[in-house]
């Protein structure tokens, strides 16, 4: 059996069905007036309960990379992200305009949220160079961190070329 909530006690228990053709506020955001769905407020409302999901957000963020040896001269970079409960999905791409003197593995910094402390690596990736070669890299994030590092398994150097383009998306734990 179907239920109609009212609002107007705050606080309704139910063991049948909800039914909602509006958006539900969680955690005190004003729901939106856009369509149906569920909406988070701006800010985390955390819970003490590991198992309620009190968190979600979307956004964009700039990569800051860097070379393992050398500095390069000139990049561009954009990535985005979504972050549900702890759990973030991010994508990003960097752009070697001038290579410089840059060797070896290929940084990328300023992640959107520090990975969580772990004795094991808290994330891994997929790196593709998509520009000339299409040469797929693996890429991993240092724990308790916002940086991580694109490398082949062979010796960790990527290619340094100009123009050459990563993309690469990762999912990782925050802390």
């Amino acid at each position: 059996m179907p239920i109609t909530l009212d609002g107007t006690n705050g606080v309704t228990t139910n063991s049948g069905t909800l039914i909602s053709a509006t958006t539900i506020g969680v955690g005190g955001a004003t729901p939106s007036a856009s369509g149906a769905g569920i909406t988070f407020p701006a800010t985390q409302s955390a819970s003490t309960d590991a198992n309620t999901l009190d968190d979600y957000e979307e956004g964009t963020w700039t990569p800051t990379a860097t070379s393992g040896t050398g500095s390069i001269t000139a990049y561009t970079s954009t990535g985005s992200y979504t972050k549900v409960g702890r759990i973030v999905y991010l994508i990003g791409q960097v752009t070697l305009t001038t290579v410089g003197t840059a060797g070896g593995r290929l940084n990328i910094s300023a992640l959107p949220f520090t990975t969580a402390n772990t004795t094991a690596r808290p994330a891994v990736g997929v790196v593709r160079e998509d520009n000339a070669t299409g040469v797929m890299y693996y890429s991993y994030l240092n724990s308790n961190n916002t940086t991580g590092s694109i490398a082949t398994t062979a010796d960790g150097s990527v290619v340094w070329t100009n123009n050459y383009n990563y993309s690469f998306c990762f999912a990782y734990q925050t802390a």
